[in-house]
């Protein structure tokens, strides 16, 4: 049996080719990473977020996100702990000095994302299946920006991740705007972390005063953690902001958030959802 190890803040991981290695997956994205990759046998414990596919509702969840108590976890003597996304980055910081054998992840585009899938394909001894993941991810957005070639004109987005403040929606979403035929908000890199430096701008607080220079031609709410039923109103009822004329004439949508926010394969329904609603407004 061929072992591998991964060093992660001097922790050794022994890894195993025959992916039957004991998975605590703290984060929902590697959650279904781990679905679509056919390894959800291997998954001990989840996070309270982990809810796609519908099966994994039933795996055991910790509680609270981000400081997930290490005795719980412990309970479920995990050989890896995958964690994921810089909202993250504390706690596993706080497991590997409880001497856990932690895998960070934090992609900020889709390059990034596909290497990620890698990553964990080459962790868990299943490379071909995350190799298949990635083209079955590539042939999703693929099929989408074609459709997109066929649109006139390519409507401007502002896809909101967070009402209070509001926060405009960084890191990947923007390149999922593009691909389905979108012109996205501008994130700039300016005040970006120097350890960040050509990495994609992260999420960042907006005002009303940038969203009326950029004039979008749709709003999509894309909240954390509320899913597909985010109030419009969260938007609507901001002083000044009904004036939108992506407002004013109900080009305002909601997303299932998971669809754009998280790392992973569904991201392709989400450049699909963008895709349709561009062109419901344009036509």
């Amino acid at each position: 049996m061929q072992e591998i190890s991964a060093i992660t803040a001097g922790v050794a991981l022994p890894l195993l080719y025959n992916c039957c290695v004991r998975i605590a997956s703290l984060s929902p994205a590697v959650t279904e990473i781990l679905f679509a990759m056919e390894q959800q046998k291997n998954i001990v414990c989840t996070d309270q977020f982990s809810d796609f596919p519908e099966v994994a509702r039933a795996l055991p969840h910790l509680k609270d996100h981000q400081k997930i108590d290490a005795e719980a976890l412990r309970q479920f003597n995990p050989e890896v702990v995958f964690t994921s996304t810089l909202v993250q980055e504390k706690l596993a910081k706080h497991l590997k000095e409880e001497r856990f054998g932690v895998i960070f992840q934090d992609p900020r585009s889709v390059a990034e994302i596909y290497e990620s899938i890698r990553e964990i394909g080459t962790i868990l001894g299943c490379e071909p299946r995350a190799h298949a993941l990635v083209e079955t991810m590539q042939q999703g957005f693929n099929d989408t920006k074609r459709k997109a070639g066929l649109m006139f004109r390519k409507p401007k987005v502002y896809v909101e991740e967070w009402h209070h403040p509001p926060m405009a929606s960084g890191n990947w979403v923007p390149e999922i705007v593009k691909m389905a035929g979108g012109i996205p908000f501008p994130i700039s890199s300016a005040g970006i972390l120097a350890r960040d430096a050509g990495k994609n701008p992260p999420s960042r607080e907006v005002s009303l005063a940038e969203i009326q220079a950029f004039d979008p031609d749709l709003i999509v709410l894309s909240i954390c953690g509320a899913g597909a039923i985010a109030n419009k109103e969260l938007l609507s009822s901001r002083t000044g902001w009904s004036e939108l004329r992506a407002v004013a004439e109900n080009h305002l949508f909601v997303i299932d958030d998971s669809l754009l926010n998280r790392p992973g394969p569904r991201l392709t329904e989400g450049a699909k959802r963008l895709f349709g609603w561009m062109f419901q407004v344009l036509h």
